[in-house]
């Protein structure tokens, strides 16, 4: 009894150094890729320019690897954090430069960051970015009604969303303020679960490429698409000729996190439906929920890989599961996810989506950003 402890031990050890040395690595990569705190990126005319969207994502993993007094004083982390800051608009945002239109996730990506790096003397530049995001919350037209989008266009998204609560959440927004109140309304119907107040009778009409003139409505399986009615993952038809959006592994997590992150306890119906949803879809080896999709588009389960991990291991420690009862047994989570992540790893200790670049993944600053970011909440979250 005693060896076969000590042998359990030694695996649970190894299993934990394996973790460590693949976030070690990455953190090392991505230091090397900064130049004095600022992380570039390649416009699509080849020209190479300072991004607050890589440095933003670098920066979270690279400060939680530093002790708390560390972060406020590594010369790479203030120099990051200057640069964001002078990318910040009179209005809180951080400006893109030009580089795209996502305002959102630019500066919630940003005010997640300094969030970690915690410095008082960002109090007041974190305050005039989560007052921007309250802007950005869409409030009118029933379906977005308490989400968020890219900008201050119309339209929103549980992706959006996702980092504009979180991130919110960080800057000390409460979960009782109105504008999580709000957001809980469209996660309900952001949900495939009619049984949600906000789905009440909810059904909305779009114009499908393929199918024409469709008839949308909620399904009843606990998970989520990319936003009330439509999903990356493509419709499935109803017997009565209407349509429900297919949910998927990445936006289901999405949707958990910020469930809890506004407020819900993990008893509540709306949460436990999520959690069952994705452990009977339970797996790494891609993002769960594209399988009709890849029918036509093989890459389509690898789509999001690393921003599946990432959105995952934070909304399970959000959560505080240990494990999930998946068809084939409890598993633990962090130990399967972290070595899904980790045989991932390149030689050089960055990671990219080798078998999908769609959104940005096969940009090695991205994908190692979410990975490590992944590895980091795995580990109990920022030291």
């Amino acid at each position: 009894m005693i060896t076969r402890s000590l042998l359990l031990l030694a695996l649970l050890l190894s299993a934990a150094s394996a973790e460590e040395d693949a976030l070690g690595r990455g953190i090392a990569w991505l230091r090397a890729q900064s130049k004095e705190g600022v992380w570039m990126t390649r416009l699509p005319d080849g020209k190479v320019v300072p991004s607050p969207a890589h440095t933003a994502l670098a920066l979270a993993p690279v400060a939680a690897a530093l002790s708390p007094a560390a972060r406020r004083t590594d010369p790479l982390v203030k120099g990051a954090c200057a640069f964001l800051l002078k990318c910040q608009r009179e209005d809180g945002a951080i400006d893109t430069g030009g580089q795209s239109s996502y305002e959102n996730y630019y500066t919630s990506a940003t005010l997640m960051a300094l969030g970690i790096v915690d410095d008082p003397a960002h109090a007041s530049a974190r305050e005039r970015m989560a007052a921007f995001l309250l802007t950005l919350q869409r409030k009118g037209e029933r379906r977005t009604d308490g989400g968020f989008g890219y900008n201050s266009s119309k339209g929103a998204d549980l992706s959006n969303a996702q980092f504009a609560i979180e991130a919110l959440r960080t800057a000390g927004i409460p979960e009782d303020h109105p504008a999580m109140q709000r957001a809980l309304a469209f996660l309900e119907r952001a949900q495939n679960r009619s049984e949600n107040a906000a789905n009440e009778g909810a059904a909305y009409e779009f114009e499908d490429k393929e199918l024409g003139k469709v008839k949308v409505v909620p399904g009843n399986d606990g998970s989520a698409g990319y936003e009330p009615g439509v999903s990356k993952a493509g419709l499935r038809r109803l017997p009565d000729g209407t349509y429900t959006p297919r949910g998927y592994g990445s936006m289901t997590y999405a949707l958990l996190k910020c469930y809890l992150l506004a407020g819900l306890p993990k008893e509540d119906a709306r949460v436990k439906a999520a959690v069952e949803w994705l452990a009977a879809n339970y797996g790494w080896e891609a993002n769960p929920g594209f399988e009709d999709v890849a029918k036509v588009q093989k890459e389509a389960p690898y789509w999001g890989l690393f921003y599946y991990y990432m959105t995952a291991a934070k909304a399970l420690r959000v959560a505080g599961i240990d494990k999930l009862d998946t068809p084939e047994g409890p598993r633990d989570w962090r130990a399967d996810l972290a070595a899904a992540i980790a045989k991932r790893q390149s030689a050089d200790g960055s990671w990219s989506n080798a078998l999908s670049p769609r959104w940005d993944e096969g940009d090695p600053l991205i994908a190692t950003a979410y990975a490590t970011i992944a590895l980091t909440e795995i580990a109990g979250g920022a030291k």
